[in-house]
């Protein structure tokens, strides 16, 4: 019998079965086991659902998945959508920041924008009602106005005991009631909205569900952030095994921060001393394969046909790190880098104008070099205060105004101030400053890093007065004409102009850093104790064991440093790695055996060297063989005794490591996993993009972030 209720075709069911039912109005689909769906006892009162709203989520560029806010963001759009529909706010105005303030969402036009990044704006959706497949995973929302009209139905069959039926809908949707712990959709028309498809000839209903029950959401990031982030990503538009993107996998490495706070931070989590930390990231790979560069159609004529997929990936991937030594290129990156970070800081700074933390800056393989070379060159001034972010304006004049600055000026900004007497014994001006080259600066009784400092100022003055002759057309460009130097960064580095930062970051971590490799290629042996970040006072070289990318870069700052081990970071679950601890004890325990087996021999061999009974008799020349052999068993004891007390003295000595890092250790290693201790070689691969995954290199970010609020993990 049909009947007309509320403009829906309903259809009410009479067998005794409802698989009876079922083959009346759909197509034969075998007996679903969905008793299951919406747990609770069938004598139901009603409650009004609780909307929740969700995000619609791209992944891999091929799949799109609907994803729900947090508690706090659903709360705050809902609250915007319930002003909107009553009137009280503008169109304009319903803009809500989600996501901790890295995307808007326009409530009107049920669109979520990204901030800090290129993303393409996709839908959101005030959800109630879902559905999912018999074998999928994840529930897909209704739209609005269908959950609506679910929501009616559910309650009038709620109210009046109107089970076992189904109703059709006007898009076709077809959804049985059969009580209130069961409901099946049995839409077998195509897609049920724009992004999911029902598959052709399904012969097993949808699983309908009411209510976010059952879904993995959380609270929310809190509001407070005490420290700011950039993570610069390496070669290549992807940065992990996966594929993912620099934003995907900096996303994860956020949820991990949350998540290693809330374990080892939760005293101070519980007081309310520390909010959270911030981390964004910087993308340069898309700039410099850009229509802009034309790098791209270059090298499509010169790419031979074979092997597509291989040559696609060593053009976008593995030429740039050509690309960074090219002069032509090099500039392009550094100033896409530094270009980025200053764009992401204002932005941050307009979107948390309460914003009272530091800045630090993380970079990742060929990343870490180009932040490397970006510190390196920057101006240091000396009329900031350590905290302050913003470089004075009237520095900033020293560098790019077109007249000659003065001595003192170029000290001060400097900081060579107590070096100022030495060049105004001499009677230096701007010009002779020019003329001097590191040797000159080097008789007068300059260091090292203070002549690199000076050296690297007036190379990179001279090239920004040329661009700046250049805009005023006095001078004709010269693209590709970049001269070599013996610099700061040393031969083989071209000489471009290093952008200014509009901040000094706290702290620069390298991940799987190649940095040392690179300076040691550019000819600089050794960078010295007083080599420093101008405006960067720490500097962390993080790297795993098997990393085949990453260097030291103690050693280049004290050759004694070869015979240091990297320290090692704590696994976050406290201690070493079992299997560690394991190979420690065993070297130990071998140690000691070759020791009492020495020590057994000797004194045997003295006991036949005390029978002087028989010394008469001895051939000559045995007792100074007896004394060699007494000094092989000596030195040989004495090698295996040092080689077994080695890691406890090493470890027991903190030494003074140059100013770079302010004399503390640089170069920290991560403990290798059980099964990666098996065969290096198989995890050398996945050893260069662990970094993004590891909680324990995370705790140690954390661990230094907030060791300068004076807030420390619980032990």
């Amino acid at each position: 019998m049909m009947e007309s209720t509320n403009d829906l075709d309903v259809i009410e069911l009479t067998p005794t079965s409802p698989t009876a039912g079922i083959a009346e109005d759909c197509p034969s689909p075998a007996q679903p086991e969905v008793l299951d769906v919406i747990d609770g006892p069938l004598n139901h009162s009603y409650q009004p659902v609780v909307w929740h709203w969700f995000f619609l989520k791209e992944i891999d560029k091929t799949k799109r998945i609907w994803k729900p806010f947090s508690m706090l963001d659903s709360v705050a759009l809902d609250e915007t959508f319930q002003l909107l529909s009553e009137g009280k706010i503008a169109t304009e105005e319903a803009i809500v920041k989600t996501d901790g303030g890295r995307y808007d969402v326009d409530v009107s036009r049920r669109l979520r924008t990204a901030i800090y990044w290129e993303e393409t704006p996709l839908s959101v959706r005030r959800c109630s009602w879902f559905f999912k497949g018999s074998l999928e995973t994840r529930y897909t929302p209704y739209d609005e106005d269908m959950a609506e009209k679910l929501e009616e139905e559910y309650h009038n069959s709620l109210t009046n005991s109107l089970w076992r039926r189904v109703l059709e809908f006007p898009l076709g949707n077809k959804i049985m009631f059969q009580n209130p712990n069961v409901l099946l959709d049995f839409s077998n028309y195509g897609p049920v909205d724009d992004w999911t498809q029902v598959t052709e000839g399904q012969i097993r209903p949808l699983i309908v569900k009411r209510g976010i029950d059952g879904f993995d959401i959380s609270d929310g990031e809190k509001t407070v952030i005490d420290h700011l982030i950039f993570l610069v990503h390496g070669i290549g538009s992807v940065c992990d095994l996966r594929f993912r993107s620099v934003v995907e996998v900096v996303d994860d490495f956020r949820i991990l921060s949350f998540q290693m706070l809330d374990t080892h931070f939760p005293t101070a989590v519980a007081e309310q001393r520390i909010g959270r930390v911030e981390f964004l990231p910087v993308s340069w790979h898309a700039p410099l394969h850009g229509d802009d560069t034309g790098i791209d159609k270059r090298l499509r004529p010169i790419t031979l046909p074979s092997i597509p997929k291989l040559r696609h990936f060593a053009n976008d991937t593995i030429l740039d790190v050509l690309f960074y030594t090219s002069p032509v290129y090099c500039e392009t990156i550094i100033s896409t880098v530094a270009h980025e970070l200053n764009r992401l800081y204002k932005i941050f700074l307009q979107r948390n104008p309460t914003f009272e933390g530091q800045v630090s800056l993380g970079g990742h393989s060929l990343g870490s070099l180009i932040l490397f070379d970006l510190l390196a060159h920057q101006p240091l001034v000396s009329n900031q205060e350590p905290g302050d972010d913003i470089l004075d304006e009237e520095a900033v004049s020293y560098v790019s105004d077109l007249n000659d600055p003065t001595v003192e000026e170029v000290c001060q900004v400097l900081q060579l101030g107590e070096h100022l007497v030495k060049f105004q014994r001499e009677q230096f001006t701007f010009s002779d400053l020019l003329l001097l080259s590191e040797e000159d600066l080097a008789s007068l009784g300059l260091p090292m890093g203070p002549r690199k400092r000076l050296l690297t100022y007036l190379r990179d003055l001279e090239i920004r007065r040329a661009k700046l002759k250049q805009e005023d057309g006095n001078i004709p460009a010269h693209d590709s004409t970049v001269s070599y130097t013996i610099g700061l960064a040393g031969t083989g580095q071209p000489s471009i102009s290093y952008p200014l930062l509009d901040f000094h970051p706290a702290a620069f971590y390298a991940l799987g850093s190649p940095t040392a490799m690179f300076v040691t290629v550019r000819g600089i042996d050794c960078l010295g104790e007083d080599f420093v970040l101008p405006t960067c006072p720490k500097f962390y070289n993080i790297f795993h064991p098997y990393d085949p990318i990453a260097y030291r870069i103690e050693t280049l700052i004290d050759v004694n440093m070869v015979n240091v081990p990297p320290v090692i970071i704590p696994h976050h679950k406290g201690r070493k790695r079992m299997h560690i601890e394991l190979r420690e004890t065993m070297a130990r325990f071998s140690a000691d055996i070759k020791e009492r087996f020495f020590e057994s021999f000797r004194s045997t061999w003295s006991t036949v060297q005390n029978l002087t009974t028989f010394r008469s008799s001895m051939p000559p020349g045995y007792e100074e063989e007896s004394q060699c052999t007494q000094n092989d068993l000596d030195t040989s004891n004495s090698d295996e005794s040092a080689a077994a007390e080695k890691p406890a003295a090493v470890e027991s000595v903190i030494r003074c490591i140059g100013k770079l890092n302010g004399g503390s250790r640089i170069d920290y290693v991560l403990q290798e996993a059980p099964l990666e201790s098996f065969n290096e070689y198989l995890f050398a691969l996945t050893s260069h993009v662990v970094y993004w995954e590891s909680e324990d290199t995370m705790l140690m970010m954390l661990r230094e972030t907030y060791a300068g609020m004076d807030i420390h993990p619980d032990k």
